[in-house]
């Protein structure tokens, strides 16, 4: 001890503790990193944790010495040591804790070792300071560990900086590309310094998708959509009985924690805003006494600039939260909508379009995503409003409740505006459910819609409703101004009463500069709570339902053997399709029950195709098994089709099979089931699309009783008679019901519904053709197929600047509606006039989600945020002039603060856009797969596919966010830094303010330091809407991109217009006529040289190409389906209905011809549909009639009586018809056979039977020849 002392005596002479401690602290710090990098990170703090212990307790040892020498120390000196060893060790578990938990980098430990620094930090001054006092003696021990302690603090700290390696077989390290976030130190998090590697490659060079890392486990839909879904079952079973299931419940069980946390950093930021104008008032108070030390000064400055650091800090984990929460919760919506979507029922379904259902996805998800962000506000706003009115009570007492009563006043101006803007949000949402519904179906039936040149028609019809939705966008727009011009003259108003009743109400009260910009900046604190909590409560929202209907069949009753082979006939409308969607389990059971014995394949009447290859759309999610692909392959006549596709099986198939016939297209479905080897197949009418021969071919070697399929049950609803006698059992439907049921023979010895049913294609054959003598296939056995039916909810649901910002926003709201009304106009003109191949190759989800989301974020984003940017820029600029002013001295360091905020910009901007538009992109493929997914729901659902799917959409969904995840992370960046530099114009004010206060008046102090506090605010409005701006404006790039596409020629040309009686005659001449689907692609159609005069009836077959399609529905009242003219009666309506054949149906209709064809026509049958188009071209009376397979899905009575309509009503005018049954086009002029593009006969029925050809061998295959 005496050693000690006297060393330390002679260092204290030669000022040698000024010198020692640094010396001490590099050299330590120098070894300790040393053996940090030798060893493991968690080692060495722990071991410094230890040595920390043993030094705190080695003072309390030698309090124990000093009393055995009968030196006695206050309490003090026991309880200090003994308090800080214990902590010390504790700390020292934590970290072993930490380490075994897997915590790379603990906020915990390094905000701990932060505050023991900084208490320390006080002592070790104080203890400096008595070293250096001659007249003191220094207690050497003591201050050798205090200097210890110290060290080994500041070094832990330093430390803690730097995050521990990742685990050896943790994800991280297995992941190619991991998020850095995860291994980032808590410093780094904090200051969202991690992405920085990012942003550096996004200014560098454009980002592409390989350069975003993997999605952290927590976010993806794997870990967040079951959470949401195992809480919505339990909320639904609890509530079914008594009341409907709250989504908001839902929501908060599954992200409780989140909201949570989301709330204490609110909580945390809420109260730090008013530590602001606290110091404010004790730094005007230092200004007035000059008699203040001037450390207080800076005292008060620090505090003032740390406060505002911390501020920023907070306020910015809080938004990550939040925006992660609404990234997790869109996921989650999305991931139980898909799902929702695979097991609701068709009639359920029904009830909503599949453009109302993607709405649901692609904005409804979206809106409670954006809501997560604000919803804190709801008790937020009210916290503020209370903790501001009680600051200005204590700062100008009663008075304080002249603006509290101007608020009162205000509030019910703020809720009638809440409630109107709801009630319009409503209305838009309505307007554009209903325009997108529209844009749906003009886009699936895009090649009907040009066919008929009915472009002009349709757009008409579009921007009528788009119209009302800009008539209400305008009413928000006028809501939206009133509201601005509240939120800005409301702080005003209450500020103006306030002063005056304090002044009035008493000579005594003096309003000086501390009361005024204090009570200034609360008021400026009350602005934004007052304005934001109506509009949330407004926001929270959005209820979609779905409910079920009734069904078509009733009273069916039969069982069908393992093995055997079924046919369902009868007449269009009778309920054959229907009969195998309840056996699927797709319509609703009102009584009874249905049992399907094992797996189940299903070949719909309308061929289902995916956006995939040949190859993927045939295995369907099953192992390859080459020998059986094969075998499949030839079964269904495919290997010609593979032979002239450009890769063959691997050939790229468009969205809904665009760039395949119907024919291919139903042999590519019919393989699809074939390759699953199931045990019962179910076929609804797959010969209608195909050709004679190669119908035959199918049902030999597939259907029939020697083909691939002969020890399966199947069940094949069928228009074909010559297959019916191969047939086990017929069963024979009539309006719904089973009339007849049993062998071919013994229903002909019945002589009931089916021998008329014969009768009738005898007769309409005896002209030309001979009977069939072929047969059909039938119903499969059972696989145990519960019928589903579920419900779906989700719950979602001064003056002159007063007039001058009433006026810019008006200016700005309304010019945003006209830029909007344009570009809708625009991008509908561009979509209508472009080519076919434009839609082959582009997906229907793209162009869907141009016309919802895009025009979505035009009409309600970018106006609001133009508004706000505009109002923080002159904010900003405003208060810069005022701090300048009140200051000039700042002038040395505001343009310099300015430069820096331009570059951080700058430099964000070239990353920020480029992630927005790789979230753009990706999020097109959602809606894309989820608009398939809802077109060939029931094939899934019978392949029993789901779980592939939704797999599927679960990894679109995490590649979307992918592109998300760090977009929001950089705006956080951006903000953090661009907050930073206001800080700095808050700290440099404050010190000026300090350093100049013997020349510059309280008054300037508060204006100067209170308008430098608004600067972060008006910054982080600033950066957040130039970010979203940013952002926000790819939307007006991804529409205008469409401006500058391939078009097709004007609709009309006035210089070359024809007559209006052309044309006269249907005469129609190829000359070397060939055809391509686009430019990169072969021939299709070839050579073709061929003149057509008027009035000639052409039959069109061919062996294998691609044929245009002309059927589509439009979801339209029915006289609107059948028709698009104007002019036209009633009783011309019902003649064309006569003639087609549907005129005793649509009597019977409750609504007659204003009945609503659901989307697509699916209230209908194929054949009814089918009947509708050809209503459609009678209406028309052109000079030119083409039939695309017009009666491939009627029954055959149907079909004779739809021939006798034709010949009788197009007598005069030129027929092309693609027809499958040839007996259709015996009696016609000439027939064309193609043959791989090319015409290879071409003559009369009769000369080609005799040449013996083609056309003979199909017509032998028919039973025609």
């Amino acid at each position: 001890m005496l050693l000690l002392r006297r060393i330390v005596q002679e260092r204290r002479s030669h000022c040698g503790f000024s010198s020692i401690s640094p010396l001490h602290v590099v050299f330590m710090l120098c070894c300790l990193i040393f053996v940090n990098s030798c060893i493991k990170h968690s080692f060495v703090l722990q071991a410094l944790g230890l040595i920390l212990w043993i030094v705190c307790w080695a003072d309390l040892f030698y309090s124990f010495w000093e009393r055995s020498q009968n030196i006695f120390r206050a309490p003090f000196f026991l309880i200090s040591p003994t308090v800080l060893g214990i902590t010390m060790l504790l700390a020292t578990f934590l970290i072993q804790h930490e380490r075994m938990k897997g915590v790379q980098s603990s906020g915990v430990m390094m905000i701990f070792w932060l505050i023991s620094l900084l208490c320390a930090t006080v002592i070790f001054r104080s203890k400096i300071m008595l070293a250096l006092n001659t007249d003191t003696e220094v207690d050497a021990f003591r201050y050798v560990t205090f200097c210890t302690y110290f060290i080994l603090l500041l070094v832990q700290l330093i430390l803690s900086c730097f995050p521990e390696k990742p685990p050896l077989f943790s994800e991280a390290v297995n992941d190619p590309k991991p998020c850095p976030e995860f291994s980032a130190s808590f410093l780094s998090r904090i200051t969202f310094w991690w992405i920085t590697g990012l942003m550096i490659q996004g200014y560098r060079r454009p980002l592409e998708a390989k350069d975003l890392w993997s999605l952290n486990k927590e976010d993806t839909s794997e870990e967040v959509v079951p959470g949401l879904s195992r809480n919505w079952a339990k909320e639904w079973a609890k509530n079914k009985r008594n009341s409907e299931a709250s989504l908001s419940k839902v929501l908060y069980k599954t992200f409780g924690p989140y909201f949570l946390m989301s709330f204490l950093f609110k909580a945390a930021h809420d109260l730090l805003m008013f530590a602001g104008p606290e110091i404010l008032k004790l730094l005007i108070n230092f200004v007035n006494n000059k008699n203040a030390p001037d450390w207080q000064g800076y005292f008060y400055t620090g505090l003032l600039f740390v406060c505002a650091c911390l501020q920023t800090l907070i306020l910015h984990q809080y938004f990550h939260i939040c925006f992660v929460t609404g990234m997790r919760l869109k996921t989650a919506i999305v991931g139980v909508i898909y799902r929702k979507a695979l097991v609701i029922t068709n009639s359920a379904r029904k009830t909503s379009t599949v453009g109302e259902i993607v709405n649901l996805m692609s904005v409804d998800a979206q809106r409670f995503m954006d809501l997560a962000t604000y919803i804190n506000m709801i008790w937020s706003a009210p916290l503020q409003v209370i903790l501001a009115l009680y600051l200005l009570w204590q700062n100008l007492g009663p008075s304080v409740l002249a603006g509290v009563a101007v608020m009162i006043l205000l509030v019910p101006v703020n809720a009638v505006m809440a409630v109107k803007t709801k009630t319009y949000q409503v209305a838009q949402m309505k307007s554009k459910d209903n325009r997108i519904k529209l844009m749906n179906e003009i886009l699936n039936g895009i090649k009907v819609l040009k066919l008929y040149a009915w472009e002009l028609a349709f757009r008409e019809k579009v921007l009528e409703i788009r119209q009302k939705e800009l008539k209400v966008l305008k009413k928000s727009a006028y809501l939206a101004a009133v509201g601005t011009f509240t939120w800005v003259c409301a702080p005003f108003l209450v500020a103006l009463s306030t002063f005056a009743v304090y002044v009035k109400i008493d000579k005594n009260n003096v309003l000086d500069a501390q009361k005024a910009f204090v009570s200034l900046a609360l008021f400026n604190i009350l602005r934004f709570p007052l304005n934001i909590l109506p509009m949330v409560i407004s926001s929270i929202s959005l209820v979609g339902k779905i409910t079920a209907v009734h069904a078509l069949p009733f009273s069916i009753n039969f069982t069908v053997p393992e093995g055997s082979l079924i046919a369902v006939v009868g007449q269009v409308g009778c309920g054959k399709s229907s009969l195998l969607s309840a056996l699927l389990g797709e319509m609703d059971k009102k009584e009874g029950y249905v049992v399907v014995k094992g797996s189940v394949a299903y070949v719909p009447q309308q061929a289902w195709i995916q956006n995939a290859t040949l190859e993927d759309n045939i295995i369907f999610g099953r192992e390859m098994n080459e020998s059986r692909y094969k075998r499949v392959i030839e079964a269904c006549a495919l290997l010609p089709d593979l032979e002239i596709l450009p890769m063959g099986d691997r050939t790229e198939i468009g969205e809904k099979g665009v760039n395949l016939s119907g024919g291919q297209k139903q042999r590519v479905s019919l393989a699809r089931a074939v390759y699953c080897n199931a045990d019962t197949y179910l076929f609804d009418d797959p010969l209608s699309a195909v050709d004679a021969h190669v119908g035959k071919h199918i049902f030999e070697k597939v259907i029939g009783p020697k083909g691939i399929l002969k020890n399966k049950t199947r069940v094949l609803v069928t228009h074909a008679v010559n297959y019916l006698p191969q047939m086990d059992t017929i069963l024979v439907m009539t309006d719904g019901e089973i009339s007849e049921m049993g062998s071919y023979q013994e229903l002909l010895k019945q002589d009931g519904a089916f021998a008329e049913f014969l009768r009738t294609y005898a007769n309409a054959e005896q002209s030309r053709e001979s009977s069939g003598k072929e047969s059909l296939s039938f119903l499969n056995e059972v696989s145990s197929v519960p019928l589903r039916k579920t419900r779906m909810q989700l719950k979602t649901k001064s003056s002159f600047p007063g007039i001058a910002v009433f006026g810019y926003s008006m200016a700005v709201s309304i010019g945003g509606i006209f830029a909007s009304q344009h570009l809708h106009l625009d991008l509908l003109h561009n979509v209508l006039r472009s080519p076919m191949s434009f839609f082959e190759r582009t997906p229907s989800g793209n162009l869907v989600n141009r016309f919802s989301k895009e025009i979505d974020t035009i009409d309600s984003a970018i106006p609001p945020i133009i508004k706000m940017f505009m109002g923080s820029t002159f904010n900003v600029i405003g208060a810069c002039i005022i701090i300048l002013l009140a200051t000039p001295i700042a002038a040395v360091i505001i343009p310099p603060l300015g430069l820096v905020y331009l570059l951080v910009q700058r430099f964000y901007v070239a990353t920020s856009r480029q992630l927005k538009r790789l979230e753009s992109v990706s999020r097109s493929p959602v809606y894309s797969h989820f608009n398939e997914t809802l077109l060939g729901v029931s094939v899934i659902r019978a392949f029993e596919e789901q779980k592939r799917f939704i797999k599927q959409n679960d990894v679109k969904v995490d590649e979307n966010q992918k592109a998300y995840y760090p977009s929001i992370v950089a705006n956080r960046w951006l903000a953090i830094r661009l907050e930073f530099v206001g800080n700095c114009i808050v700290l440099f004010a404050a010190l000026f303010a300090v350093i100049a206060r013997n020349k510059l008046s309280p008054g300037l102090v508060g204006l100067s330091v209170s308008y430098s506090l608004q600067i972060t605010a008006y910054l982080n409005w600033l950066v957040r809407m130039t970010s979203d701006l940013e952002t926000n404006i790819v939307a007006v790039e991804r529409v205008k991109e469409y401006a500058e596409m391939e078009k097709e020629a004007e609709w009309s040309i006035e210089e070359s217009a024809p007559a209006s009686t052309w044309p006269e005659e249907g005469k129609i001449q190829f000359q070397g006529f060939g055809l391509r689907y686009r430019e990169d692609l072969d021939l299709v159609l070839k050579n073709i040289n061929i003149t057509i005069n008027g009035g000639e009836k052409i039959g069109l077959l061919a062996t294998a190409t691609a044929h245009v399609v002309f059927l589509s529905l439009f979801k339209k009242k029915f006289w609107s389906t059948c028709c698009v003219l104007h002019g036209l009666s009633i009783m011309s309506f019902y003649e064309s209905l006569e003639l087609a054949h549907l005129k005793n149906f649509v009597s019977s209709l409750p609504d007659k011809l204003n009945h609503e064809c659901s989307e697509g026509g699916e209230n209908l049958s194929v054949g009814q549909r089918q009947l509708v188009c050809l209503a459609r071209a009678l209406l028309r009376k052109s000079k030119i009639l083409v039939l695309d397979e017009a009666t491939a899905a009627v029954d055959l009575e149907t079909d004779n009586l739809i021939q006798s309509t034709i010949k009788s009503q197009f007598e005069e005018c030129t027929v092309l018809t693609i027809a499958h049954r040839l007996n259709t086009i015996m009696d016609y002029t000439r027939v064309l056979v193609l043959d791989r593009g090319e015409v290879v006969e071409c003559d009369s029925p009769d000369n080609l039977l005799q040449a013996k050809g083609l056309f003979y061998s199909m017509a032998k295959d028919s039973g025609l020849a």
